[in-house]
């Protein structure tokens, strides 16, 4: 966790650093940007105030599509301590981070070794939007709790996994590829189980996980209808993102569209540089590089996932890390796909700590790692102040 706090610090002394020579808050960057700002309201005011804004075919936007755990542990903090909500919301966020890293590490440790449990932790925390696990975004919690639901699983501990399960799924809607991986698993087990011809106490505790492992997301899900007035309600309040779920055809058609997009907005602006109050080229060469980033990055991630295969990853891990890898490219949403949703993935990373662990130069770990995570530094620059919202 020491390493991971002194990963993370280097990052927010680069945001710091910048907002300082720009005379901005980092703070209130990191408590109000994107959707930070629909957690910070769902704080001060619950679901039952939006923002009035109209998206996509006419729906209004709706804070009922966040989930309610961030937003509920935050609550507590701004009301008790002189804090904002967008800061009790980055306390929450940063402080999950930490507990996430615990987890991984605890992952990692329990399937390589104490090394690559180290290094994964490094890894987590300089990846290219590690920023994110210090904004006010729910994505450092889904990660906490999902790396020690995976750890139960790991472990035999069936009904902590059942639980964390539970929780996770009332933070993000991507535990249903969470849940997905503890309900195989316990079949799994069942099976063994049944085949080896175990005790009648040892069955019921992957039972009951699996069972517990949808109730979080769908009892949301469910509980939106009801104050809604139509069980389809939040796949409805999505639509106005235009989140919905096609199998990858908008992802190929987003990035082509992205690198096309750019490269004629840099065009443009070498155009028009020479007149007086033109500044597109710097816009497009920002555009540029989020897009070269975000597709080498999805590239990274693919590769990566065939090394976990290839690396024969516990089943749990491996159907977690391919559940967030298909929700995200087959997510339609108007944003290009990447990063964000696959944040929670830490299981990716465990080949190249894995590798670096069997390293026999001590510099070369060190160097490598200190050059990522500076690198996540100097983005997240980019994400928190310079880009759009991170994609999703």
């Amino acid at each position: 966790m020491c390493v991971y706090l002194a990963v993370r610090v280097l990052g927010l002394l680069c945001l710091v650093t910048y907002a300082h020579t720009h005379q901005v808050s980092t703070l209130r960057r990191l408590g109000g940007a994107w959707d930070a700002g629909w957690y910070v309201r769902i704080v001060e005011t619950g679901y039952s105030v939006s923002n009035g804004l109209i998206g996509k075919d006419g729906i209004p936007y709706s804070p009922r599509a966040f989930f309610p755990l961030f937003p509920a542990l935050a609550d507590p903090l701004h009301w008790w301590l002189p804090v904002s909500a967008g800061t009790a919301l980055v306390l929450i966020s940063s402080a999950a981070g930490v507990v996430a890293a615990w987890g991984i590490y605890a992952c990692a440790a329990h399937c390589h070794n104490h090394r690559a449990g180290v290094i994964s932790v490094v890894l987590w925390g300089a990846l290219p939007l590690a920023a994110i696990e210090n904004l006010a975004y729910s994505e450092s919690l889904f990660t906490a709790l999902a790396a020690w639901t995976l750890y139960a699983v790991l472990t035999a501990r069936w009904l902590w996994a059942g639980a964390l399960c539970v929780l996770a799924g009332l933070t993000r809607p991507t535990a249903m590829a969470l849940s997905a991986a503890v309900a195989l698993a316990a079949l799994v087990e069942l099976g063994r189980w049944r085949r080896d011809g175990g005790s009648p106490v040892r069955w019921w505790r992957p039972l009951a996980a699996g069972l517990l492992a949808p109730l979080g997301w769908a009892g949301y899900m469910l509980w939106t209808g009801w104050v809604e007035g139509s069980w389809g309600a939040y796949f409805h309040i999505q639509d106005a993102w235009g989140s919905s779920f096609d199998g990858g055809v908008s992802a190929v058609r987003r990035l082509l569209h992205t690198l096309t997009g750019a490269h004629s907005h840099l065009s443009q602006g070498h155009a028009t540089a020479a007149l007086p109050g033109h500044h597109s080229v710097g816009g497009a060469a920002v555009g540029v590089s989020m897009s070269v980033v975000m597709i080498v990055t999805l590239m990274a991630y693919l590769a990566l996932f065939t090394l976990t295969v290839r690396g024969r990853q516990p089943l749990v891990l491996l159907v977690f890390s391919a559940a967030l890898l298909l929700m995200d490219l087959g997510n339609a949403s108007s944003t290009p796909p990447l990063a964000r949703f696959l944040l929670p993935g830490f299981a990716f990373v465990f080949p190249l700590a894995e590798w670096l662990a069997r390293s026999r130069s001590r510099w070369l770990p060190v160097t490598l790692l200190g050059a990522c995570a500076l690198l996540s530094g100097i983005y997240g620059v980019f994400v928190v102040f310079v880009g759009s919202a991170p994609p999703a």
